[in-house]
């Protein structure tokens, strides 16, 4: 018995061998088989020698949307040279409706801004294909709470001529608060509409050649509120950085005191806090190899997923919270406003507002000129006479109104009047001073004399409008008139100061015959 049992050993064996390990090894090769099967993109295919073009980007979002429920994908606009500009969702199971997403948690990453940094594009595809196929049930639990949505290439004109700018040959990334640019004015409408509670602007340093591999950035706008500034750093400083060291790359900061874009309200990365989220700037080094250059931005990546994941409940809560301080702020006037600094350089006094208006008054000419802001900041207004727009402080969009609407600011759209008084917020004959003064600042008058003459007419009339002197400041007014078409019949001042200036004296007058 004992020699059978060892005779059919072998054989026995085999078979059962074979009835087990069968199994696995056909779920390995379906598994590798099922990797193959992924779509890749244009880089990916090439071994990291070419860029993923625009119509590989388009046919890969359409195989990762068909394969996978978990990613849907919209067109949000077109760039100047009518190329399309994608939003890309992924959730689990699927993507919730736009309005859920919004009234939820989500996080947006911005690859390719500017055209010849293109490894942000490429990390964005390659993230939003392993969301939606991802098996790891951290990510898969994450995307059950939160959406994380993709604009993949930005600027998809200057990709695919591998500029810098757009076909206007602007650089995007500088027109987030003026929304001049169609790709610009679209990234602005998904900022508005969704609230991202984290966003990402992937770059890259063109002409570094690593020391370090990355560089990041947090919102470091002076205007952004300070917990929310402070969880930003926390991110970056004890997440980001020691968990993308810790996988072999090298960091930094981008940008030191001296760095003109740290904190300006028009690029993207500080418009996000200003719009109370999360922001982080992430820079590759532009001259090494492609596919490392990826592979850091992927890192990064993971890592402030990971950060998302770990930290919701914090990153929620201050998100949520901000805009209410800020509208504080705001209506109180207790904290400065800022025009210029960032939380390592001082500001100079001549940009600091302390204390800052408590709100703006807008000519209706002025209101029809940045109506597009006012919609994409969903800024609150009010009628009040006959050709005054109010624009209250004690709103959360504070962070930009006086960047858009004073005339101190560096990239404002308009002069408006600012108010000291907004319990009744009407024209007053020292802002219309105030105006005066900006209006000469922006080279409405010709020549020093027909400023300076309306300032000394204004001063007067402001003096008697303190002394509650009625018929003395209708008197003056009068003449105030007389002076402005003086002005504008021999062109010493431009038609629309004339028009603001003239119509705001009007609704003075009428304010005074109604006492």
């Amino acid at each position: 018995m004992k020699v059978g049992y060892w005779k059919m050993t072998p054989t026995v064996l085999f078979f059962s061998l074979l009835l087990i390990i069968s199994p696995m090894a056909g779920v390995s090769a379906q598994e590798n088989e099922s990797e193959k099967n992924l779509p890749t993109t244009g880089f990916e295919d090439s071994d990291g020698e070419e860029w993923t073009s625009h119509e590989d980007e388009l046919t890969f979002l359409e195989e990762v949307a068909e394969q996978s429920e978990r990613m849907t994908y919209s067109e949000i606009g077109t760039s100047l040279e009518n190329r399309p500009l994608h939003l890309v969702q992924v959730g689990d199971p699927e993507p919730p409706s736009d309005e859920q997403i919004a009234d939820g948690n989500n996080m947006l990453v911005i690859g390719s801004q500017h055209g010849n940094e293109p490894a942000g594009q490429e990390m964005a595809l390659q993230l939003l294909r392993d969301l939606a196929f991802t098996d790891d049930p951290k990510l898969v639990e994450q995307l059950n709470e939160a959406t994380i949505m993709f604009i993949p290439t930005a600027n998809p004109d200057g990709r695919a001529a591998d500029i810098r700018g757009n076909a206007n040959e602007v650089d995007i990334n500088r027109d987030h608060l003026n929304l001049e640019e169609p790709e610009v004015q679209v990234i602005a409408d998904v900022l508005e509409e969704f609230s991202p509670d984290i966003m990402v602007d992937a770059h890259e340093r063109p002409s570094a050649a690593g020391d370090p591999d990355m560089e990041m950035q947090w919102v470091r706008n002076l205007n952004v509120d300070d917990p929310l500034r402070e969880l930003n750093e926390e991110m970056v400083e004890d997440n980001l950085r020691p968990d993308v060291e810790e996988a072999g790359f090298s960091t930094g900061l981008y940008g030191d005191a001296t760095e003109t874009t740290l904190g300006l309200e028009t690029v993207l990365s500080q418009m996000a806090g200003l719009r109370h989220g999360l922001g982080l700037l992430t820079e590759s080094a532009g001259e090494q190899d492609p596919e490392y250059r990826v592979e850091v931005q992927m890192e990064t990546l993971e890592s402030t997923l990971e950060f998302y994941h770990e930290r919701i409940e914090d990153i929620t809560t201050v998100v949520d919270e901000a805009p209410d301080r800020k509208a504080t702020d705001g209506e109180t006037q207790n904290e400065p406003f800022y025009f210029d600094g960032a939380d390592i350089r001082e500001p100079d006094e001549a940009d600091i507002l302390n204390p800052h208006a408590c709100g703006y008054m807008l000519h209706t000419s002025q209101a029809e000129d940045i109506d597009r802001h006012i919609d994409a900041f969903s800024l609150e207004t009010e009628e009040v006479d006959e050709h005054g727009i109010f624009v209250t402080m004690g709103q959360s969009m504070m962070t930009v109104i006086p960047f858009l609407m004073d005339g101190q600011a560096t990239y404002n759209e308009v002069s408006a009047m600012p108010l000291d008084d907004c319990e009744d917020p009407q024209v007053s004959a020292s802002g219309l001073q105030t105006l005066v003064g900006q209006f000469d600042e922006d080279g409405e008058f010709e020549g020093d004399d027909a400023s300076h003459d309306l300032d000394i007419h204004l001063e007067a009339v402001s003096h008697y409008e303190n002394q509650e002197e009625t018929e003395k400041v209708i008197e003056h007014m009068d003449g105030l008139h007389d002076l402005l078409n003086h002005q504008v019949d021999n062109e010493l001042i431009s038609d629309e100061a004339f028009e603001i200036l003239s119509t705001f004296a009007d609704d003075l007058l009428e304010n005074y015959d109604e006492v």
